[in-house]
């Protein structure tokens, strides 16, 4: 073999062994790293008004969560999954999801929780909007905005409200 020739053959190792060595160390490094992972996209509150207002007017359908019929927790429940939270269809489980929240700081998004009827048990549920007022699954109006400040009626049956996303 001829000293040119070897000199090539040398530098295709030469070549041949910085590839090598860089693809196994590629490998090795993306053997570290995490697989990526779906981001939800971060809720709005234009966002949550857009599927709020899909539902106003719809009627009471006691058990219902769709813009045909709802009451009032599938009504939460419904609004909440299109941002891929899963709440149960049920007021009182719903009162125990997310952090509690002082009347004082409510925000858009919340969940305001009511004992009507008597009731010893959380039994009712409803979104806070703003400036005082929610909307809600009634059993008479289906879903309206209310006031909810100011108004005895829920004032009184007022039990609580939680923070399930912080829009």
């Amino acid at each position: 073999m001829k000293i040119a020739d070897k000199s090539r053959a040398k530098e295709r190792i030469t070549a041949s062994s910085i590839l090598n060595a860089f693809l196994l160390s590629c490998l090795i490094v993306s053997g570290c790293v995490p697989p990526s992972t779906t981001v939800l996209r971060t809720p709005t509150r234009d966002a949550l008004v857009e599927e709020i207002h899909k539902f106003k007017g719809t009627p009471y359908h006691y058990g219902g969560s769709t813009p045909k019929g709802t009451d009032c927790s599938g009504f939460t429940m419904t609004v909440f999954s299109r941002f891929g939270v899963k709440l149960p269809h049920s007021a009182s489980g719903q009162f125990n999801m997310g952090k509690s929240v002082d009347r004082s700081n409510l925000k858009i998004g919340d969940l305001l929780f009511f004992r009507t009827q008597g009731s010893k048990v959380v039994n009712h549920v409803g979104i806070y909007l703003w400036e005082g007022k929610m909307v809600h699954a009634s059993s008479t109006d289906g879903v309206i905005v209310v006031p909810f400040t100011g108004n005895i009626y829920y004032e009184r049956r007022y039990a609580g409200a939680r923070r399930i996303i912080d829009f």
